[in-house]
């Protein structure tokens, strides 16, 4: 008896290395949409990309394929679970229950854009945030959003309360919402969320974009972090940590920083300053716990 459960528990012994044993990421299918940026002498690219071409070059052995997508078909692949990792994904609670993330960069939050005609007649408070839920409420506004896009979950519990209006149309794009604002200038609406760099970029090939206001909403006043997401599964769990640890040294936090800085303006990066450097600070280690 003694000798048969000796030879049960050396038997387990030997099983369990190999059950909590990661498996292999040999390929990672990008998923990427963020906002094309013009960099100097004309090269446009994403953001991600500069994140991507980095991490191919430090994680050997791994193949990386990369497909633009929009928010809906990227959550989609994520849920389902398949081999692929979102490049640029808002991290949010309820996202949290379908993947494993990475924080890569610090975002500022998503402002009101309208047109500079319309921004007198906006509801603000005494400190010039836009009161969403009075805006929302009036006829006389019209707003572009893009279909399977999250806005944050304040902002998302305001739109909700709305689905469904003809007010609000939910524009379906290739990637993560690069023509609402073009679509904004045209007079297709009256009104856009969306994050400042991203108007920053389109400056930079449309001056058009001078016509354009941005406005801090109420109650969504605060940077968002956003990161690398890879489904919540064994596979998911090993290609993050993989990406997590090549990222989390201050090399890799220069690049991510450098990056991002290129997508803000000088008075957005003074703005948020302090946060940024607290953020880099914690990207230049591996994720405690990941």
């Amino acid at each position: 008896m003694r000798l048969r459960q000796a030879l049960a528990a050396w038997a387990l012994a030997l099983l369990a290395p190999m059950a909590l044993a990661e498996p292999a990421v040999e390929r990672i299918t990008w998923l990427s949409g963020d906002t094309l940026v013009q960099r100097e002498g004309g090269r446009i690219e994403r953001p991600s990309d500069r994140m991507i071409n980095w991490l191919s070059g430090r994680l050997g052995g791994v193949q990386h394929q990369r497909v633009v997508a929009n928010a809906k078909r990227s959550w989609m692949l994520i849920e389902a679970g398949e081999q692929v990792c979102h490049a640029s994904a808002v991290r949010l609670p309820e996202r949290e229950r379908l993947a494993h993330f990475s924080n890569t960069w610090l975002m500022p939050p998503l402002q009101l854009v309208v047109p500079l005609t319309r921004r007198a007649q906006l509801p603000v408070d005494g400190a010039g945030q836009v009161d969403l839920a009075a805006l929302l409420a009036d006829p006389q506004w019209r707003g572009l959003l893009v279909d399977g896009r999250s806005y944050g979950t304040q902002i998302d519990a305001q739109l909700e309360r709305v689905e469904g209006s003809e007010r609000l149309l939910r524009v379906t794009s290739g990637d993560f919402g690069s023509n609402i604002l073009p679509m904004l200038l045209r007079g297709n609406a009256d009104f856009a969320i969306e994050y400042p760099n991203a108007l920053a970029a389109l400056a930079r090939q449309q001056p058009d974009v001078a016509r354009l206001a941005t406005l801090p909403i109420q109650g969504a006043a605060e940077p968002v972090p956003s990161g690398v997401a890879c489904p919540r599964t064994p596979w998911g769990l090993a290609a993050v940590r993989l990406i997590d640890r090549a990222l989390g040294t201050p090399e890799g936090a220069a690049m991510l920083r450098e990056g991002l800085m290129l997508q803000m303006s000088a008075d957005t990066q003074r703005q948020y300053r302090s946060q940024l450097d607290s953020f880099f600070q914690r990207r230049s280690r591996p994720t405690p716990g990941l």
